[in-house]
C-alpha cells in the first residue's frame, strides 16, 4: 500500500538517499540543498512499505511556486508516482516547473496538462564582462524587471547557482549569469519560440531566467 503525504522532520536521511537514486551523487549540491532550500513540509513524497521511493520538492521564488527535482527510485516508476507528488507539491494552485527534457516535456504536457508560459532566452555575450556579486546581480535585475512579472531569485538559489556559476555586468548595463560556459540568463534579452517553463494549475506567463535543474 502506498501512502502519499508531505515530508517531515526526520526525513531528510532517506530524502537524500532517493535523490542519489533518481539524480547521482551530486554531494556538494545534495548537502547545500537540504541545509539552505529544504525545509519540512516542502516535499510532497509516496511512501511504500514504510520507505520513501519518491518525492517533489517545492522552491519559492518570490510569490512564484517552483516544483523541483521529482523523481521515483527506479524499481519503484510506471505506478503513476511521479504524476502523483508533482500534483500534490503544487497542491492546486498555480506552479511551474523546467522538465529537463523535451520527451520528459512533453510527458507533463500530456499527463497534467502544463503549458508552456515562458520562452528561453537568445543571447549574444559581449567580448567583456565584469564580476559582480550575487546580490548586485539581484538589485540590478529587480531594476531591469521593474514593472514586468517575474519570478525572484531566494538567497538560497543564488548559493545553489554558485556552486558552479558565476554572475557578471557588462558596460551597458546589462547583467548575466553563467554556469559552466554556459549563458543561463541575459537581461535585457530578446526571446526565440522554444518552449522553456511549463505552468500546472493556470499559471500565468511570467519572466523566469535561472532554474534549478
Amino acid at each position: 500500500m502506498t501512502e502519499f503525504r508531505f515530508s517531515r522532520p526526520g526525513d531528510e536521511p532517506a530524502l537524500k538517499d532517493l535523490w542519489r537514486a533518481v539524480f547521482g551523487p551530486e554531494e556538494d549540491f545534495i548537502e547545500l540543498f537540504f541545509r539552505e532550500a529544504y525545509t519540512p513540509g516542502c516535499a510532497a513524497v509516496a511512501c511504500s512499505g514504510g520507505e520513501i521511493v519518491s518525492a517533489a520538492y517545492v522552491i519559492p521564488f518570490g510569490e512564484a511556486r517552483y516544483v523541483y527535482a521529482v523523481g521515483t527510485r527506479p524499481d519503484q516508476r510506471g505506478r503513476g508516482l511521479g504524476k502523483a507528488v508533482t500534483l500534490a507539491a503544487a497542491d492546486g494552485r498555480s506552479a511551474y516547473l523546467y522538465p529537463a527534457d523535451r520527451k520528459l516535456r512533453d510527458w507533463y504536457v500530456r499527463e497534467m496538462g502544463a503549458r508552456s508560459v515562458c520562452l528561453r532566452p537568445v543571447f549574444d555575450a559581449p567580448e567583456s564582462l565584469i564580476p559582480v556579486s550575487p546580490e548586485e546581480y539581484v538589485s540590478r535585475r529587480e531594476d531591469l524587471l521593474r514593472g514586468i512579472p517575474h519570478a525572484c531569485y531566494p538567497r538560497a538559489v543564488l548559493d545553489l547557482f554558485s556552486l558552479n556559476g558565476s554572475f557578471f555586468a557588462d558596460e551597458k548595463g546589462g547583467i548575466w549569469a553563467m554556469e559552466d560556459g554556459r549563458i543561463r540568463e541575459s537581461l535585457p534579452c530578446r526571446f526565440s519560440q522554444e518552449s522553456y517553463l511549463l505552468g500546472l494549475n493556470g499559471a500565468p506567463p511570467l519572466y523566469w531566467g535561472l532554474t534549478l535543474i
